[in-house]
């Protein structure tokens, strides 16, 4: 009997998680997951979930969206299966656009990708946006990953000498990957993104679905719950949270949205740091010598893209042919597929 790949994956945010049931679903191998903070301990777990084809402050259509969107549906629809609640509300995004040019470009949207429609005077309704539970979702992502005998150990690895018995290591450590020696070449920076967990009070009316502008305000699975985010700090920055400068910083973006703002209840503030490409706002996902991996740079399209990105790698790892990662190499982006 053949001996079965060995995969050592270090995070288990949505990255390491999507190509840990890649991994599993697509060949005979054990998968093992190092995170000291256990499952969705990072940026991750504190996400919004707000998943669309059009991140960023323009609302271009991004990079490969089709694909990113498909691949995490598929995900999503494990997670599901496997809990046997709902974790996303699938019944799309609202966004606001704030001058004619955003106007024009949503307005090409709606004929040209067909799941966006004008709903009003600068107002926009994204029919393929989701708002994931993504406490739930990790949660239940992971589950599928154990019911194909994946494993977490609640470990934290400094130093992949210890991963020495492992066939592939595959770092998907997002903000943590400063540790690792091994990819210092990278370039990437760092943002902290800060996001405000709030309760609306019974005489106030949330927007009827999650909405998008110079902010967001992300409906909760709980009732009467919302989360407003996010802010985007560099330079000397950490993951702790400060609630003045995160009130301060979305408040009046989010009342573009919702003008009432100012009467949520602040519950908790959350605060993760992201790793961002230097250059362009892709992934990176490569090899980095024989048996080492790397998956970083998701941003803020972690969601669009974990699937994805998680699935090519998976099979690069399994096949040892990274052909498909070269547009993603830590040197190397097409910059004429953008848009």
């Amino acid at each position: 009997m053949l001996k079965k790949m060995r995969v050592a994956i270090i995070g288990a945010g949505f990255s390491g998680l999507s190509v840990a049931w890649h991994l599993l679903s697509l060949a005979p191998c054990q998968v093992v997951i190092f995170d000291s903070k256990g499952v969705g301990g990072g940026a991750s777990g504190v996400a919004a979930g707000l998943l669309h084809p059009y991140v960023g402050e323009e609302g271009k259509r991004s990079l490969l969206a089709s694909e990113g969107m498909a691949a995490a549906k598929q995900l999503v629809a494990a997670a599901e299966s496997v809990m046997r609640i709902k974790v996303a509300n699938r019944e799309g995004i609202i966004r606001h656009v704030v001058n004619q040019e955003q106007n024009r470009l949503f307005l090409s949207h709606c004929e040209k990708f067909k799941d966006v429609k004008s709903i009003g005077e600068r107002l926009f309704f994204i029919e393929s946006g989701m708002t994931l539970d993504c406490p739930n979702y990790l949660k239940g992502l992971f589950q599928a990953i154990a019911a194909k005998g994946g494993q977490l150990v609640t470990q934290e690895i400094v130093d992949l000498q210890s991963l020495k018995e492992f066939d592939h290591i595959i770092i998907a450590a997002g903000g943590g990957i400063g540790k690792f020696a091994e990819l210092e070449a990278l370039r990437y920076s760092l943002t902290k993104g800060q996001a405000l967990t709030c309760k609306v009070p019974e005489s106030t009316l949330l927007p009827e679905k999650s909405s998008i502008c110079k902010g967001y305000l992300a409906l909760s699975h709980e009732k009467g719950i919302c989360h407003l985010g996010s802010t985007y700090e560099r330079g000397e920055i950490d993951a702790t949270p400060n609630t003045a400068l995160a009130k301060n910083t979305l408040f009046p973006k989010i009342a573009l949205i919702f003008p009432e703002v100012e009467k949520l209840e602040i519950l908790k503030c959350s605060a993760a740091l992201r790793v961002i490409r230097k250059g362009h706002y892709f992934p990176i996902a490569a090899k980095v010598r024989d048996g080492l991996w790397v998956l970083t740079a998701l941003g803020s399209r972690g969601l669009l893209y974990h699937g994805f990105l998680g699935k090519i790698l998976a099979e690069a790892v399994i096949t040892g042919d990274d052909t498909a990662l070269s547009f993603l190499s830590p040197t190397r982006v097409n910059l004429s597929l953008s848009g």
